[in-house]
């Protein structure tokens, strides 16, 4: 784990539900595990199968975060937007994986399909500093070819002045062969890796980065952090150094039919991932209370 991230494993040895305290709420029926601050809600890990009622089967998901809630309790994700029901919440998605002569999607739908499925917890553990969750997943072909392996570590700290800092990486590696990830070039757009679908009161939100505020949705364009400002809540993503081509690289950041956060990696160039060398993406996400 890079340095950047702090709180040590050691420091998060026991699990607590006691009042103060960050701590855990499985629920293997829902597929779901819910972390608190004291009785605070912080976020909730999608690791089952979820589907909205009435959504096509073919838009099963698992391995995302939904909903990450802001420091009053209030929802700040949208899960399942009829706009786009693939977006989910805080999730990280390719709209183009290259993988056994094969070109398909963990963004959207594709066919051959392509889906990030639970296989193993790595680390639980809370305490009165902080939350630390590690989950390992499989990237698996058509539902029967593991292609890729991706482990996620999600290190949360107690709010403090006003603020909750969530600390995410991602370390994926390619199984069984190489793997092509990439963005969409046909439409000249390089989303894809983390990204954040806001709730409803996003749309409309300010829009500002380290260059300043943006007067309009922007795609393909370097920042080193990015945010949404709402009336009732503010969310801001911020690329660690440690991420490959960070801190500065290419983000799409909308606000105009939903606040949608996301620090665009590889981008228009596709990346490709070899076994045994595994890549590691850095991001801190900062939650506020809102107020323009």
């Amino acid at each position: 784990m890079n340095r950047a991230i702090p709180l040590s494993a050691a420091a998060l040895l026991l699990s607590a539900a006691a009042a103060g305290q960050m701590n855990f709420v499985d629920d293997p029926k829902a597929g779901t595990l819910s972390v608190r601050d004291g009785r605070a809600e912080v976020l909730v890990y999608r690791y089952g199968d979820q589907l909205k009622e009435g959504v096509d089967p073919k838009y099963t998901r698992s391995g995302y975060i939904h909903p990450l809630f802001g420091l009053d309790g209030r929802v700040l994700t949208d899960d399942f937007p009829a706009d786009h029901l693939h977006h989910h919440g805080l999730f990280w998605a390719w709209p183009v994986v290259k993988t056994r002569g094969v070109e398909t999607s963990t963004w959207e739908v594709r066919s051959p399909p392509l889906r990030q499925i639970f296989s193993r917890w790595t680390i639980q553990g809370a305490s009165l500093v902080g939350a630390e969750l590690g989950v390992e997943n499989s990237w698996v072909l058509d539902g029967k070819d593991k292609v890729a392996r991706e482990n996620v570590l999600v290190r949360i700290l107690p709010a403090d002045a006003g603020e909750r800092r969530v600390y995410i990486q991602i370390v994926l590696e390619a199984v069984g062969g190489p793997l092509e990830l990439g963005g969409a070039p046909d439409q000249n757009k390089g989303y894809g890796g983390l990204c954040f679908r806001g709730a409803p009161l996003f749309a409309g939100a300010a829009m500002s980065t380290d260059q300043g505020p943006l007067q309009a949705d922007v795609v393909n364009t370097p920042f080193r952090w990015a945010k949404l400002t709402a009336k009732e809540a503010e969310v801001t993503i911020e690329v660690l150094p440690e991420h490959p081509g960070g801190p500065k690289i290419p983000w799409l950041v909308r606000a105009s039919y939903a606040g949608v956060l996301n620090p665009s990696w590889p981008g228009l160039s596709p990346a490709v991932l070899d076994p045994a060398e595994p890549v590691r993406l850095n991001y801190l996400v900062r939650v506020r209370g809102g107020g323009r």
